[in-house]
């Protein structure tokens, strides 16, 4: 799946249709960025964190749809959470596994918005909605009685609108005691265009990309600060991006980074996970899922479950000790490759471009979708903290010697390394 990096985030460049189909095979936690959530990341770590820990991230703006061609990394379709969520409803009206439950809206409104939706899908999709009360995400007890609501309706899907960073934050917080839930969707103010509280723009006026006015004439007091204000640095910020000059806050790169002792230690599962090729909720239903067949390697459900290829599960298991092994220098398109990231195609293709474009080799296959920037940055942070080892080894050849013999003590023998990370 093809991704668009617009300023510090990783958007998937899915269609509606695409998208629904790959939550019906796996489930997952959707988030909708739009410019004010892509400002609020360029200040709110939190808020990152939860971010990167979604499993898709869709254009909700005809804005960033823009912001994309002028990247030249254009998104297919906008799907926002206000388009999506009746596609989604009618795409599984005759699907009795998916049970959705609402949350948000003022007191009455999501009840609303279950009957008209029931009504117009042709059978109860919704089987339960709450309105909760202001400031309740703060209120622990609050919360728990709405996890023990959304248990008791037996929903498997959860739309939760009560406003961004609050829903995405509550979802990440909580999603873990929510077991039945496979899918989790931040929808902002659906519920409310679903209950008939607000109207929606034209669809011409959408269209445009001038949806915001609208909303701005129709609730002036609660959001021109934010359309007039807060947002406008986006285009400044954007084209800073066009011009290489953007520059990511501080605590984006603060994954951490194994070092050669503690990189045996770490299961396949947590160092897919650093190296953002699955999210904690796939590591953890996986993990779920690997309780139950004690017989199968955490690899094996990963695989079967499409999350990675099993190419790439070989790579983190036989070629990953050559990460953390000072003699051994190749290009970074090689552990790509070996890792089933990119194919030799692709990487000539990047050999070709950079030759023209004067850009390196992992920006460019950001550029292009084929790799997620966050695990470009894991990549090359292991390979960066081993390149500085080489250097200040070689300032020393006591160290260099030293170096040597404690990567032969420490590297684990080939059984060792496969009880450790979980592979046959």
């Amino acid at each position: 799946m093809k991704r668009v990096e617009i300023l510090n985030v990783a958007i998937d460049n899915v269609s509606k249709l695409e998208l629904a189909k790959k939550l019906e095979r796996h489930g997952g936690v959707v988030v909708t960025p739009n410019v004010d959530h892509l400002m609020k990341l360029q200040t709110d770590e939190e808020l990152y964190r939860v971010y990167q820990d979604s499993t898709y991230r869709v254009c909700d703006s005809k804005i960033l749809q823009y912001a994309a061609k002028f990247l030249g990394q254009p998104v297919q379709e906008k799907v926002s959470g206000s388009d999506f969520f009746p596609f989604f409803c009618n795409y599984h009206k005759d699907n009795q596994e998916v049970r959705i439950f609402l949350l948000g809206g003022a007191e009455g409104v999501a009840l609303r918005a279950q009957q008209k939706i029931n009504r117009r899908v042709g059978r109860d999709i919704v089987v339960g909605a709450h309105s909760p009360s202001f400031g309740f995400e703060k209120n622990p007890q609050e919360c728990q009685e709405i996890i023990d609501l959304i248990h008791r309706s037996g929903a498997t899907v959860l739309g939760i609108g009560v406003g961004a960073p609050k829903q995405e934050k509550w979802i990440h917080h909580y999603q873990h005691q929510l077991k039945n839930i496979r899918i989790f969707l931040a929808v902002g103010a659906t519920i409310d265009f679903e209950a008939g509280c607000k109207s929606r723009a034209p669809r011409w006026i959408s269209e445009l990309g001038i949806e915001w006015l609208h909303r701005l004439l129709s609730e002036p007091g609660r959001l021109w600060r934010r359309y007039l204000i807060e947002d406008l640095p986006f285009f400044w910020l954007l084209l800073k991006q066009k011009l290489r000059l953007y520059e990511q806050p501080s605590w984006n790169a603060d994954a951490i980074v194994p070092t050669d002792r503690n990189l045996w230690t770490l299961r396949i599962g947590q160092v897919l996970q650093e190296a953002n090729l699955v999210s904690r909720e796939q590591l953890e239903e996986a993990l779920c899922l690997q309780n139950t067949c004690p017989q199968k390697r955490l690899g094996e459900i990963m695989t079967e479950r499409g999350w990675v290829e099993r190419e790439t599960i070989d790579f983190f298991a036989d070629e990953l000790p050559n990460l953390v092994d000072d003699r051994l220098q190749r290009p970074l398109g090689h552990y790509l490759k070996s890792a089933r990231l990119l194919d030799e195609s692709q990487i000539q293709l990047l050999l070709k471009e950079q030759k023209t474009e004067h850009l390196r080799f992992g920006e460019l296959a950001v550029r292009k979708g084929w790799v997620r920037e966050e695990t470009l940055n894991w990549f090359l942070q292991i390979l960066g903290v081993q390149q500085k080892e080489r250097s200040s080894a070689s300032l020393n050849p006591v160290v260099e010697i030293e170096s040597k013999q404690a990567v032969e003590m420490d590297t684990p023998s080939e059984t060792r390394l496969s009880e450790l990370i979980g592979l046959p």
